[in-house]
């Protein structure tokens, strides 16, 4: 998933026109063909470009409904260039970026360059892809939007793709961005996540405070080793209700390395995977000003058959003198993209907002 070639293509950030050129160039388009008001949108393309489809269509096998097609219906002083516009509702919280790969995946597009956004809802994505399509080789950008559902649980998460021929990108590249980048939902909620949240506050081993998804169980742990507090997450996986998650607070006596932890933490799992304790790499932490040090390991867990592929995620840090050590099971994205991205998302928002006074989790009222 996610792989990206080396770019020679433009992947501009800001139009350059001036508004007057805008005024000139391109019209508003404001859709309200669906009866839900949470799909109804405003997007601004070149006036080259007119509507064929907004009647809401199903993509067979990506599992998204088209709710916009824009193309050049002529042959005109520009080359051809075509708009799209599609959702899908999702029950529990993602990342909007991991939901677009995932899409993408599915398409058989190839990455060629991308751009990562960061917020309290999530990762977020802009990307250029390439596909070969008969003999046509197309050039498409991508960006995603999410937003929480106003008639349903869940969240809408939106795909806006503009594509033109390879040999026109060059020209045409300024029109995609704009086609794209002046996407907006009319009746948009300020609350970007499928879920709600709740909160853990505890006082031991010392004081701390985290976020996780509404959808999630939380039970603390009844360990033996002194000092040691110890909380299981569980989530629907099929039809059954697992663990999926465990996390460790402690603020030990000596001054220790997060390798350390994880080695020690990792010896009650050695005898049921027949591995040993994986060597940690440091995280660039950008999303918790909270943390300081954050380390990550990962292992594919198999069966003997290898049919059913897992993925233990490690996460070891600390905040002042409290030191943490996470555990994620979930099953592999091949196999089960949507309980992958669910456990991987709910992970990130304990982390985001552990101790993180200063995050927007806490203004969720």
């Amino acid at each position: 998933m996610n792989n990206k070639t080396q770019s020679a293509y433009l992947f501009p950030q800001n139009v350059s026109y001036s508004i007057e050129y805008q005024k000139e160039n391109f019209w508003r388009c404001v859709y309200s063909s669906t009866s839900s008001k949470a799909l109804h949108y405003k997007v601004v393309l070149p006036l080259y470009v007119k509507p064929v489809l907004t009647k809401p269509t199903e993509i067979e096998g990506l599992g998204i409904t088209m709710i916009g097609l824009y193309q050049t219906t002529k042959v005109q002083a520009k080359p051809y260039l075509e708009v799209t516009i599609a959702y899908e509702t999702i029950e529990n919280e993602i990342n909007g970026s991991d939901w677009l790969y995932h899409i993408l995946d599915l398409m058989g597009e190839v990455i060629i360059d991308k751009r990562v956004f960061f917020a309290e809802s999530g990762e977020y994505t802009d990307v250029l892809t390439q596909k070969m399509y008969d003999s046509e080789n197309m050039i498409s950008r991508f960006r995603v939007i999410k937003d929480s559902g106003m008639e349903a649980e869940g969240a809408n998460f939106f795909l806006i793709k503009a594509t033109c021929h390879k040999e026109n990108y060059v020209v045409l590249n300024e029109d995609i961005l704009q086609s794209i980048a002046w996407f907006t939902l009319i009746n948009e909620n300020e609350w970007k996540m499928a879920e709600s949240l709740k909160s853990i506050n505890a006082d031991n081993p010392e004081k701390f405070s985290f976020y996780y998804p509404v959808s999630w169980s939380v039970k603390q742990a009844e360990d033996s080793i002194l000092g040691l507090s110890h909380y299981t997450l569980a989530h629907i996986i099929g039809h059954n209700k697992k663990n999926m998650i465990n996390l460790f607070f402690m603020v030990p006596g000596k001054e220790v390395t997060a390798q350390f932890i994880s080695d020690t933490m990792f010896k009650r799992l050695e005898d049921i995977f027949h591995i040993g304790s994986p060597t940690l790499k440091n995280v660039m932490n950008k999303r918790n000003v909270k943390l300081d040090q954050l380390w990550t390991a990962q292992i594919e867990i198999n069966n003997e058959d290898k049919k059913i592929r897992n993925l233990l995620t490690l996460y070891v840090g600390c905040t002042e003198s409290l030191w943490f050590y996470f555990e994620l099971i979930s099953p592999h994205p091949d196999q089960s993209f949507y309980d992958w991205a669910v456990n991987k998302r709910a992970l990130e928002i304990i982390l985001n907002s552990l101790n993180n006074f200063d995050s927007e989790f806490n203004n969720i009222g």
